[in-house]
């Protein structure tokens, strides 16, 4: 298995496809199955790189607490480790907000940026969602708190569409011990973050999108990213909530290549 050995944790990494490089980055307990359904498109006209992030799926679940810019760090090794000078960086939720560390502190490694349904800070609402994960998480199992982040994340119609899918993914939810730990660890990471006052440090061309009705990432404080980002855009998506990158995917990832293809 491909493995990097980056930051004093061991990081499990995919890599499809020819030409520039474009990392993508997981949200919170995620696995870079994750971006199962991007990658065939992306790797059309990138080298594509996937990873889990420290905490989730075969990478490391270090026992310290963690932090978002410590991961942007184990992202910048990673691209070190595989040779890769500068990329194109996309990432989700979580992974936006290792985006944003990643470009305000190794500015010579972000080509382009886009951030989904992601922010430079948590609001009360967003933390208090964190929190009740943890719980829910400890009492329940990892199961229970990715049911309720589907809740939450998605249109009773795309749940109903998909009900067949979301049980088969659901039966792959890991419930040890190990995974426990890591999706806390990176739910700390989380709660923690604030990028608010180094955004206008970002020099590189972000997209930003989000998802009107998000409950999860506070679409206020998602708007407040193109705000602080000089270079930057933004999309919103009406109708749809957290989880909108599945939801709208045709149109997303074309928003995406568009943006990453263009001059």
């Amino acid at each position: 298995m491909p493995y990097a050995h980056v930051n004093g944790v061991k990081l499990y990494y995919k890599t499809y496809g020819e030409g520039d490089p474009v990392i993508l980055i997981g949200g919170l307990g995620s696995q870079l199955q994750s971006w199962a359904t991007q990658v065939p498109i992306y790797s059309k006209h990138f080298k594509v790189v996937v990873f889990d992030n420290r905490g989730s799926g075969k990478s490391d679940k270090p026992e310290t607490r963690y932090s978002t810019e410590d991961m942007a760090h184990d992202t910048a090794l990673l691209m070190n480790e595989l040779g890769i000078g500068s990329a194109h960086v996309v990432g989700k939720s979580m992974g936006g907000m290792i985006g944003q560390w990643l470009a305000i502190k190794h500015p010579e490694k972000v080509q382009k940026l886009v951030l989904g349904c992601s922010s430079a800070s948590r609001d009360e609402v967003g933390n208090e969602i964190l929190r009740m994960g943890r719980e829910i998480a400890t009492k329940q199992g990892t199961k229970a708190v990715w049911l309720m982040a589907l809740y939450l994340g998605y249109t009773r119609e795309y749940i109903e569409k998909n009900l067949g899918t979301i049980k088969e993914a659901m039966s792959l939810v890991p419930e040890d011990p190990e995974a426990l730990k890591g999706y806390i660890g990176q739910s700390f990471a989380c709660e923690g973050h604030n990028t608010r006052e180094q955004l206008n440090q970002i020099s590189a061309s972000t997209l930003i999108m989000l998802g009107e009705g998000d409950l999860i990432a506070s679409p206020k404080r998602s708007k407040e990213l193109s705000d602080r980002i000089p270079d930057s855009e933004l999309k919103v998506f009406t109708g749809v909530g957290h989880g909108f990158w599945r939801e709208r995917q045709e149109e997303v990832d074309k928003l995406v290549l568009d943006f990453l293809l263009s001059g």
